[in-house]
């Protein structure tokens, strides 16, 4: 008697640690006991100090020259022509827009009878392109912009290659006087609106050599062969209000443009 009480007891407390056990095994209705992993999404927001106020709109290019390309190393030893211009080295922001194009020209090969396009060579000047911010011309005043300092890379090109007798085939003068080219003897750019473009009219193939340091921008034309052009004089007369620069080769005209000036609004 006494044995069965004690094992109805103990079947009992069995029962009752049984129903505890289930009860905390079971969660309650409604309640999710699956383990979240929480994620954070970093946003970056990349900004730039290009002021679409200041930069030049954009437009289609009307013709797409094939693609030209930097070789160093030797095989370009004579020189077909050369000039120099200067910059204020202190110009931080001028000094490196000048040297950030120039990285995209220096050995440039140009083939013999290929163009050469300014801008389709130097591309955008942008911030993420190395450009900085200094003085342009627009709207008939010198006011802060990308790239400002580029032109003067354009128009020592220009004068360089009129000395080595190379055809123009697209040259723009600013719309404002300047003066570290003479007045008729520069040439403006603007990204996708003003080009300059030259073709190699040589008979070999021709590279680019130029340098920029101490204030001292440099633009050489190197040969394959040496056809430097002899007897080659650039002059430029003002008449009225207009500059015409004429190239005479052998005492023959082989080319002629006209440039006329606004005076700026600010000093430069």
């Amino acid at each position: 008697m006494v044995m069965k009480r004690i094992c109805t007891c103990l079947l009992a407390a069995a029962l009752v640690v049984g129903a505890f056990t289930g009860c905390a095994a079971k969660p309650a209705a409604g309640t999710d006991t699956t383990t979240k992993q929480e994620t954070t999404t970093e946003t970056t927001t990349v900004t730039t100090t290009e002021n679409t106020k200041t930069t030049f709109r954009e437009s289609y290019t009307s013709t797409i020259y094939p693609a030209l390309h930097r070789k160093g190393g030797s095989g370009y030893s004579h020189e077909l022509a050369s000039y120099t211009t200067y910059y204020d080295a202190k110009n931080e922001t001028r000094t490196a827009n000048i040297t950030a194009s120039i990285r995209k020209l220096n050995n440039l090969v140009i083939p013999a009878g290929r163009t050469f396009s300014f801008n389709q060579t130097v591309g955008k000047r942008t911030v993420l392109a190395g450009y900085a911010t200094a003085k342009v011309v627009q709207d008939g005043e010198f006011v802060d912009g990308l790239g400002g300092g580029v032109c003067q890379v354009s128009s020592t090109i220009f004068e360089c290659i009129l000395r080595a007798n190379l055809q123009v085939v697209s040259r723009a003068p600013h719309s404002l006087e300047i003066s570290y080219v003479p007045l008729g003897g520069d040439a403006t750019v603007q990204w996708n609106t003003t080009d300059f473009q030259f073709k190699n009219t040589s008979g070999t193939d021709i590279r680019l050599q130029m340098t920029a340091k101490n204030g001292t921008l440099t633009c050489k034309v190197m040969g394959q062969k040496n056809v430097k052009p002899k007897d080659v004089k650039i002059s430029i007369k003002k008449t009225g209000k207009q500059y015409v620069l004429t190239r005479t080769v052998g005492g023959k005209v082989n080319y002629t443009t006209y440039s006329t000036y606004a005076k700026p609004k600010k000093s430069q």
